[in-house]
């Protein structure tokens, strides 16, 4: 497999990557406030990026922002605007409007980091690719070595072994944990599949990888087992020649994740006697964990509230046994903002996906490994957020937003704007289909 090719202009420094990189490294390696959790500390830290982010855009980055608009489909540019024209209109006349504006506001902020990250992207090339691929690596490795040190300190001490607690030091839910995994395990193939390296180098990538792989299984998360699983499928009956290459990376890792568990959680606690506590969520895996409550609360809310909905965060103030979100984003935003600035939303994100697929499809000769990863790491968080929190969390938020603008900017490497495509039979299939 070879690897893409990218603009030969000089690495520009992306101010915005550094402090992306910045916020999401302190929001698992840094404990500022130990009275708060997690989840609160993360949303501070992106409460600070974002008021940065707020000055620049209206100032030095205001460019970028028009430009990557500018770039986009005459469709997108008008419904983005609608939704959320709609969700303000919503959020002012909401019981609450001070929190709907609050949420309005985040949303909008994130969109426009995205855009000012593609275009970064495009102009930075290959030195973009480099530091964003280094800065998920070293990510991924200071998560997994947090959660492997409170293994081993278990292990050692001969203590319990109660697999729930091993993400309580680094997230406050270790569903968390399995949203993150969604997008990072499709990127961490990436190095593997682009580039000549040290052999040693290498297995230490696959290692990590693997390791991974393994922590997915014992986090017990099966959103995260259902969005990697969708993501693989999509991409092998799409476009099968171009992501073979990724998708049998992702199954040795996967093998080898699936042994390193029967080795260090089954096994190993067995042999040395040790009490060990591991969630099985094969015995049912169907069940919804109270979602289908949440989802007929949300549903309830759509059919009283079509046009405008409730208001932006405004499901939390319902009160209900089971949640403050539907674990489900094309319900929430139905719910809260009203049905059309959802269909505003879901639809640029639905035909986003499909450019990207259909770009990927028609790779013959060079095969774009870093855009098939970041389109695998997509579809996995898109899949998930049907039944997780994806776009509520404010660290996944985050990023998902890093890679949102940075697949965007890879993609308008290759031309001014995304193509006209001449078979438009295939988009009105394809597009409702991503959407459902």
């Amino acid at each position: 497999m070879t690897s893409h090719e990218v603009s030969a202009a000089p690495w520009e420094f992306s101010p915005l990557l550094f402090m992306t990189g910045l916020a999401l490294f302190a929001g698992i390696a840094i404990d500022f406030v130990p009275e708060l959790i997690w989840h609160d500390q993360q949303r501070m830290e992106q409460i600070v990026l974002l008021l940065i982010a707020a000055l620049a855009l209206a100032t030095i980055w205001r460019k970028s922002l028009l430009v990557t608009l500018a770039r986009l489909p005459t469709p997108i540019r008008l419904a983005l605007p609608l939704g959320f024209t709609l969700g303000c209109t919503s959020a002012v006349l909401a019981a609450y409007p001070r929190f709907a504006l609050l949420e309005w506001g985040t949303l909008l902020l994130l969109l426009g980091v995205a855009f000012v990250l593609a275009e970064q992207t495009r102009r930075g090339g290959v030195g973009f690719d480099t530091w964003a691929i280094r800065l998920v690596v070293a990510l991924a490795a200071v998560i997994a070595l947090k959660i492997m040190t409170g293994y081993v300190a278990t292990i050692v001490e001969g203590a319990r072994l109660n697999t729930l607690q091993l993400f309580e030091g680094t997230f406050s839910n270790r569903r968390v944990f399995g949203q993150v995994a969604s997008m990072a395990i499709p990127l961490l193939a990436y190095p593997l599949l682009s580039t000549e390296m040290p052999r040693v180098r290498r297995w230490s990538l696959f290692a990590l990888l693997a390791v991974w792989w393994m922590l997915v299984i014992v986090s017990g998360t099966r959103g995260t087992w259902m969005a990697l699983a969708v993501a693989a499928v999509v991409l092998a009956a799409v476009a099968w020649r171009a992501s073979s290459g990724w998708l049998r990376m992702q199954a040795w890792a996967f093998g080898a994740g699936a042994l390193l568990f029967a080795i260090l959680f089954v096994g190993l606690p067995a042999w040395l006697e040790l009490d060990a506590s591991l969630e099985n969520r094969f015995v049912n895996p169907a069940t919804l964990s109270g979602r289908g409550e949440l989802w007929a609360l949300a549903w309830g809310e759509i059919q009283a509230h079509p046009w405008l909905g409730i208001g932006p965060m405004h499901l939390a103030s319902i009160h209900n046994g089971f949640g403050a979100h539907p674990h489900n984003a094309v319900l929430q935003l139905a719910a809260e903002w009203g049905v059309p600035a959802a269909l505003a939303f879901v639809a640029p994100v639905a035909a986003g996906l499909f450019y990207l697929l259909l770009r990927i499809r028609r790779q013959e000769t060079s095969v774009n490994a870093l855009l098939i990863c970041l389109t695998a790491s997509l579809l996995a968080a898109s899949a998930q957020s049907m039944v997780d929190g994806v776009i509520v969390i404010a660290y996944t938020q985050t990023w998902l937003v890093l890679i949102a603008g940075w697949v965007l900017g890879v993609y308008f490497r290759d031309g001014a704007r995304a193509p006209v495509i001449s078979d438009f039979r295939m988009m009105r299939l394809g597009v409702p289909v991503l959407s459902l």
